[in-house]
């Protein structure tokens, strides 16, 4: 059986198309990737086919551009599904009309914007794939998996991925042990929690330039930079030399303990932010170099400049010195995302993934702080779908 999709510029649509198919159920002998061009000549799909128990040969078709080259390509090519929802809309076009494909199929997806992850990271619950001559939606299985190591290192999108597919078999829930403080501050960092006055900063994105105190890098971690970002002027959180060198010195030892731990997380959110380091030459610490810090900037912006802080006593101090503040206090719950919450509970705990009450996977205690990774270890070797996702990432990023 022949499985054909289109090629893209992005190279994750392509693979979402072909992983899509392969959870409905399908084997093909053979996947055809059809492209306009030839940027992307092979691909190596084994390593993650091997882990479903496939071996189906990859080929990648260049059609070369248009409509007439397409008619004129797709002569003689035997297709038996074809994925048309990855590439451009002529290509979907010319298979629909011209191939000999016995089925096409398209996945559906609402908020396209979401789908430029890896495989899974959107729940397929909220993703139909039709049959485009019958308008007949298709079900999904949940493939076993055959082959993989037990423990692999993934990105966060990627342990978001896992969590969904488990879904395809169940309940999915998680066992651990950290203090209130600890799971408050991480449904704060994945935006379970949240504060009221993040709206505000939304308002003023446009026209205010913004320093974070340490404690927002701490509560709010990686969430601040969306926050501050403006789709007409870009980022507009500036580096704090003061807060920089508070989270430094709380860093810089060895030893971590676990009251240690949030100035960790706090600083991999500022690495990751912030590509440069601040170069402020202000010399004292705490709320009055902050205060002092925001000062001296705002003579050297054209735009207006806030500190945002979940600190009311600083908030008062900058305001009464002539700066605003937006003071972060009232507690609202929100739409987060459960890889962020597990990626900062397993900095304290080990964190149990349970489906259906039993567990299949677990993070151990980790240290990746800065790097934005989980350790993740299997239990259950039939949905290894851990090391199926490291496999995929392996092909995302590599340069081809």
């Amino acid at each position: 059986m022949i499985l054909a999709t289109l090629g893209s510029n992005k190279l994750v649509t392509t693979l979402d198309a072909i992983m899509t198919e392969l959870f409905t159920g399908i084997k093909p002998d053979k996947i055809l990737i059809l492209r306009e061009d030839n940027n992307i000549t092979q691909l190596n799909l084994l390593p993650v086919l091997e882990t479903l128990g496939l071996k189906s040969e990859v080929e990648v078709k260049v059609l070369g551009e248009g409509i007439k080259n397409w008619r004129e390509g797709l002569k003689g090519v035997n297709i038996d599904i074809a994925d048309i929802t990855p590439g451009r809309k002529y290509m979907a076009v010319a298979v629909l009309n011209y191939s000999n494909a016995k089925e096409i199929r398209y996945a559906y997806l609402k908020e396209e914007d979401r789908g430029y992850h890896i495989f899974g990271y959107v729940p397929l619950s909220e993703i139909t794939v039709y049959n485009i001559r019958t308008g007949e939606p298709i079900k999904y299985e949940a493939l076993k998996t055959v082959k993989g190591e037990k423990e692999v290192t993934l990105r966060v999108d990627s342990l978001q991925a896992l969590l969904n597919l488990y879904r395809l078999l169940g309940n999915v829930e998680f066992d651990y042990n950290v203090s209130p403080e600890e799971e408050e501050m991480c449904e704060f960092r994945a935006g379970f929690k949240r504060f009221a006055e993040e709206e505000e900063i939304r308002k003023l994105v446009d026209d205010y330039l913004f320093l974070a105190d340490t404690n927002v890098y701490i509560k709010l971690g990686d969430r601040i930079r969306g926050l501050t970002w403006s789709k007409e002027k870009g980022a507009r959180l500036l580096p704090s030399k003061v807060v920089y060198n508070e989270l430094l010195g709380h860093t810089n030892s060895t030893q971590k303990g676990n009251e240690d731990l949030k100035f960790h997380l706090a600083m991999g959110s500022f690495r990751r932010i912030h590509k440069q380091l601040p170069v402020s030459e202000v010399r004292k610490g705490g709320d009055v170099g902050i205060i002092e810090e925001a000062k001296a900037l705002k003579k050297e912006l054209p735009d207006g400049l806030a500190i945002i802080t979940a600190d009311e006593k600083l908030s008062i101090a900058a305001q009464s010195q002539g700066v605003k503040s937006i003071y972060l206090h009232k507690k609202v719950n929100g739409k987060g995302y459960e890889s962020e919450f597990l990626y900062c509970l397993s900095a304290y705990s080990r964190v149990s993934i349970l489906v259906n009450g039993e567990e299949y996977s677990f993070l151990p205690k980790h240290q990746f702080l800065t790097d934005k990774m989980v350790k993740l270890v299997n239990v259950n070797k039939d949905y290894n779908y851990g090391y199926m996702l490291s496999k995929l990432e392996e092909i995302l990023h590599q340069k081809i």
